[in-house]
């Protein structure tokens, strides 16, 4: 994997939601489009000599993406998902490969890192519904509730009969920390079986670079400040890896002067502190963006420690201060990242 230079990071080192540059691609043609799929915007940039390999490319990935959204989502009344969480408790439901396979991953990222990531949050993501205009902080009794249908141990997988069970009434899982980075992967897999070996395919924060630029230069991939997403603050020159950030601006509520965002902690039921955001960088996009969560989860200091210990991994955090920690592999000392007066502070955290 090509991992990142520490002079592309030591200038200013600030990570955020990834986004992709406009490439320069002169000596091959470049197809740009952008959909709306799984509550984000999903980019695709293909690059190549055929314009009619690379429509069909692109028609493929968008199609792969918008399949992966009706299988999974959380809020789609006739999606698999659907159909386990309204049957927890009652009896096992048999799911297609693709999903059998996905929660199987999901469940070894929970193992991984020791719960941080966990599919079962979405009893808890129901309880703190960002989506609502009235958004109200729920009363610490109810949270505490919930965290009783909360438990990656708790789903049970038949690998014969592909059936997935969810043990307690009340128990909701929600791919929301894994679903985009497969879709990615997926998405990418299928344009190059079609012919297409360069390209980037993003998803909201989570994204993979595959081959090369036109010029045969590597793809630039910028990130951006998470307290001002229209700065544009570090490139990262990437081929054949993947990037997913996790971070508490992606939604959010300020309530009293406390910021109250989606990534919650499967262990407290409150949203994780300590992080304003947590970037990985990985082999593929399923692996980065379920580690992400779970870094971002853990906090700086846990979060830097357990992804120096995995193969092929990168990362950097940045703290609630606006301190930025990264892995030795990225080479990047710790730096002051947000200039106080936009520092998070945090809030009562029972």
């Amino acid at each position: 994997m090509k991992m990142l230079s520490p002079r592309f990071l030591r200038p200013a080192i600030l990570i955020g939601c990834a986004l992709f540059l406009q490439p320069d691609c002169s000596l091959a043609l470049t197809l740009e489009r952008e959909k709306t799929l799984m509550g984000t915007s999903v980019q695709i940039i293909l690059a190549g000599p055929d314009r009619k390999v690379l429509e069909e490319a692109m028609d493929a990935g968008f199609s792969t993406i918008s399949n992966v959204e009706k299988s999974m989502s959380f809020f789609e009344a006739d999606s698999e998902i659907a159909e386990i969480n309204r049957c927890a408790g009652l009896r096992p439901v048999r799911v297609s490969p693709d999903l059998f396979g996905l929660i199987q991953e999901a469940l070894s990222f929970s193992e991984l890192s020791s719960g941080c990531f966990d599919i079962t949050v979405g009893a808890l993501a129901a309880l703190w519904n960002f989506r609502l205009e009235d958004f109200r902080v729920p009363p610490e009794a109810q949270v505490k509730s919930r965290l009783n249908l909360v438990g990656f141990r708790k789903v049970h997988l038949e690998p014969k009969g592909l059936t997935v069970f969810l043990e307690t009434q009340g128990m909701l899982i929600s791919l929301g920390g894994i679903a985009k980075g497969y879709a990615v992967d997926k998405a990418v897999s299928n344009i190059r079986s079609l012919g297409v070996a360069d390209g980037i395919v993003s998803a909201g924060g989570d994204l993979m670079a595959f081959g090369r630029k036109g010029d045969r230069e590597l793809w630039n991939v910028g990130v951006k400040n998470p307290r001002d997403e229209t700065k544009l603050v570090c490139v990262l020159p990437l081929s054949n890896a993947a990037v997913a950030t996790s971070g508490d601006y992606e939604r959010f509520r300020i309530v009293e002067g406390v910021r109250y965002h989606h990534i919650l902690d499967p262990r407290s039921g409150y949203p994780g502190r300590g992080c304003m955001s947590a970037t990985v960088v990985a082999r593929n996009a399923l692996a980065a963006d379920a580690l992400a969560t779970a870094v971002f989860v853990m906090g700086p200091e846990d979060g830097i420690e357990f992804l120096e210990r995995l193969p092929d991994t990168e990362g950097v955090v940045i703290d609630g201060q606006g301190r930025v920690r990264a892995t030795s592999g990225l080479g990047a000392e710790e730096t002051a990242a947000v200039p106080e007066k936009e520092q998070n502070r945090g809030g009562p955290h029972p």
